[in-house]
């Protein structure tokens, strides 16, 4: 299944501008923000790149946020703990539940 499939009506071809400054010149944010809150920031965001009740493999999962993110692991893993995206206990599929979780929060 293919990047643009996974997020079929979506056009992310460009990062949110607050976001850009973390970017390398490929478009990939290559350094996370030191603080917090723009961290917090970034994994909101990228919780819109999933569609609600969708199921995902951990591949395509680190593949999407992997297409803008370079430590896709560490924006996976803050979804997963604030519950925008909720993980089998076998760690292989994952879903963006149809209930609206609350955001990351500080």
């Amino acid at each position: 299944m293919g990047f643009q499939t996974l997020i079929s009506g979506h056009n992310y071809d460009v990062l949110p501008s607050q976001f850009q400054v973390y970017a390398d010149q490929s478009g990939l944010i290559s350094r996370l923000p030191t603080r917090l809150s723009k961290k917090i920031e970034l994994a909101n965001w990228a919780a819109t790149l999933f569609e609600t009740g969708t199921q995902y493999t951990e591949k395509e999962v680190n593949e999407i946020i992997g297409q803008f993110i370079l430590d896709f692991a560490l924006i996976r893993r803050m979804l997963v703990n604030s519950g925008q995206l909720v993980r089998d206990r076998y760690g292989k599929q994952y879903i963006k539940p149809i209930t609206e979780q609350t955001p990351v929060q500080v």
